[in-house]
């Protein structure tokens, strides 16, 4: 499948999820419309300063009515300045008079507040999150079920003792209704807005370690480091979810959390320029400072102006990372790089699924805080084992390559060493051949210098006699052997440049206008020693012939080649040739000369001048085949 393609399919499936997850949201709340089951949202609300619950159930005067749910912003200055200093709000809540009409138990269900509670039934107290010394109770994510006694006396009043922070406190409305039900209810929260969590933070904590120790084991591959960063610092965040008593106070835990998300945000950032090859470290040392002041402004910021500051400094931390995001996903679907295609995919999912709890929060029905952080905790999770999953894929790949390479360098050093065994026969057999080449040349020379000069002693003795001139054939023929052995393997370009030097020292100084001609192209073919002699003879001959019969005045060489096939063209303006006429002009010793190397060569004389084409191999071919060289022209 192509990477465009797997980027659409994986889209969609993550945008169906997260429509899926606001779908269901959406029906929780719907659920509360059956006829046996009540939300409560009228309320009387005090602080009742230190008074017990007694005291509180005596208080009428002070009671204001309220609409749950109830937000920070409900709360008047003296009640704000009150549960910061450590208060509690009182709120009342008379159940209907029909509430116990069924034989069922009845219980309520709390699902959403901020910070901790305990609750009372006709000033007993039926349910409550408890206090433990030296510790902080923070049950905003943890439901409560509070199980009505089977014998209820009128007036049916609920109290409520609220413990908020500095920030204010909240409670979401309360469930009325058959204890059976509201039981599963509870279960089902418990399990999406703790357990889940619980599981999920065991799972970041093991995938941080274990990546921690995969970049112990290599130092130098700093996108493990990154990824355990982004693994630990959600942990970290994750755990606001879980932890019940914290030994920290609320004002300074919730500013820890809020530094880890920016720390996650930027690992998460250095992670993926490391993993799409996108990273710019001049802008990541800047955005590394900025979250450094991102978290001192979290922790020494006042608490009036914390929330806007930390969402404002989320959002610029959110755009970055966007930013990267689309750089990313551009530069992977033209690469077509799956890996960096489904990475994408998931951040983006990721992305959506925190704006789904946005949305749900600060744009829902007033009810839709009590829902946030269930989705986006679901798509984390997903998200590191889709990095997890890279990380590993890549790691199984470099062991699978150090492994190719091992075997690799085994073969090669095998190899080595049977060429450096061959290598030392190969050098005693051309010392043997260099030493008997030596003493081939040697015997070259005395022959050419003994026997040659008793030859031309017998030529020049006689001239006329046809000793003489047998003489003459004899040592035209030494001279040709110890030419021909003195004619290494060279490249073409060598041996053109030969035949180009000498042509034009004879033909110009003859009287003739030469010219050269010859196509580009690789040049360095070597030319074997017995084809470059006879080649280089035959354009001799060639010559000689011009100069003596031609009656021209312009010689053309043209070279055209096909790989190992050469083609050599020489064109005149002379009288023309008529084989058939004259004989003796050598044209048969010139086609011996072109079979002892398996070349064509061929004429064609007219009034304009004659055309010789000599057609060779560089290297002699196994099966000779006939070629006419002018389909080469």
């Amino acid at each position: 499948m192509r990477p465009s393609r797997i980027y659409i399919c994986f889209s969609l499936t993550l945008w169906a999820f997260a429509f899926c997850g606001f779908t269901t949201a959406q029906s929780q709340s719907d659920v509360i419309n059956q006829s046996d089951i009540i939300e409560l949202t009228q309320a009387q609300l005090t602080t009742g300063a230190d008074s017990s619950v007694s005291e509180i159930s005596g208080l009428d005067s002070n009671w204001r009515e309220i609409t749950l749910p109830l937000m920070s912003g409900d709360l008047n200055p003296d009640e704000l300045a009150h549960i910061s200093g450590g208060g509690s709000l009182w709120l009342r809540l008379i159940l209907p008079e029909n509430a116990f009409a069924t034989d069922n138990t009845q219980a309520l269900f709390l699902w959403r507040y901020n910070r901790a509670l305990t609750v009372y039934f006709n000033r007993t107290e039926i349910a409550g999150n408890g206090f433990r010394n030296n510790r902080t109770t923070i049950a905003w994510n943890h439901p409560l079920l509070a199980i009505i006694p089977a014998q209820q006396d009128s007036p049916n009043e609920v109290l409520i003792e609220l413990h908020g922070s500095s920030w204010g406190a909240n409670l979401a409305p309360v469930i009325l209704g058959p204890a059976n039900e509201l039981q599963k209810r509870y279960e089902s929260r418990l399990f999406m807005q703790v357990e889940i969590n619980r599981i999920l933070l065991a799972f970041a904590f093991t995938v941080g370690t274990f990546t921690l120790l995969l970049w112990m084991m290599r130092r130098k591959d700093s996108i493990y480091l990154w990824f355990s960063g982004v693994c630990f610092s959600w942990a970290f965040a994750a755990s606001h979810t879980v932890i019940l008593y914290n030994p920290f106070s609320f004002e300074t835990w919730i500013p820890l959390v809020h530094s880890a998300m920016d720390i996650c945000t930027l690992c998460l950032y250095g992670f993926l320029g490391r993993l799409a090859s996108v990273r710019i470290p001049g802008r990541e040392r800047l955005f590394v400072a900025w979250t450094v002041l991102a978290v001192l402004t979290h922790n020494l910021i006042p608490l009036q102006w914390f929330w806007i500051s930390a969402y404002l400094i989320h959002l610029v931390g959110v755009l970055v990372l966007a930013l990267v995001m689309a750089r990313v996903a551009g530069m992977a679907i033209r690469s077509r790089q799956t890996e960096s295609i489904i990475v994408t995919t998931a951040v983006s999912a990721q992305v959506v699924l925190f704006a789904l709890n946005a949305f749900q929060m600060f744009f829902g029905d007033g009810s839709g805080w009590d829902r946030t952080l269930n989705f986006g905790h679901f798509g984390i999770p997903v998200l590191l084992l889709v990095f997890a999953w890279v990380l590993l894929r890549r790691f199984s790949q470099a062991l699978d390559t150090a492994e190719i390479l091992n075997k690799d360098l085994e073969k090669k050093v095998a190899e080595s060493r049977k060429i450096i065994t061959q290598s030392f026969e190969e050098r005693r057999k051309l010392e043997l051949s260099e030493a008997a080449s030596s003493e081939r040349m040697r015997i070259y020379r005395d022959l050419h210098d003994d026997v040659g000069s008793r030859l031309l002693s017998i030529i020049h003795a006689d001239p006329g006699n046809p000793v003489a001139n047998m003489a003459r054939a004899t040592l035209e023929s030494l001279r040709q052997t110890v030419s021909k052995a003195n004619t290494p393997d060279q490249p073409l370009a060598t041996l053109l440049a030969d035949i180009r030097e000498e042509s034009a020292l004879r033909l110009e100084g003859s009287g003739h206008q030469f010219h050269w001609q010859h196509q580009p192209g690789n040049y360095q073919v070597v030319v074997a020693s017995e084809t470059a002699f006879n080649v280089n003879r035959i354009c001799k001959e060639l010559v000689s012939n011009i100069i003596r019969h031609a009656q021209a005045s312009h010689v053309t060489f043209n070279v055209t080649h096909n790989e190992d096939a050469i083609s050599i063209e020489v064109r005149d303006n002379g009288c023309g040739l008529d084989e058939e006429a004259a004989p003796g002009n050598g044209l048969q010793h010139l086609r011996s000369r072109a079979e002892e190397i398996q070349a064509d060569i061929e004429w064609h004389g007219s009034a304009n001048g004659t055309i010789t084409r000599l057609y060779f191999w560089c290297h002699a071919r196994g099966n000779r085949q006939q070629v006419n060289p002018t389909t080469e022209q």
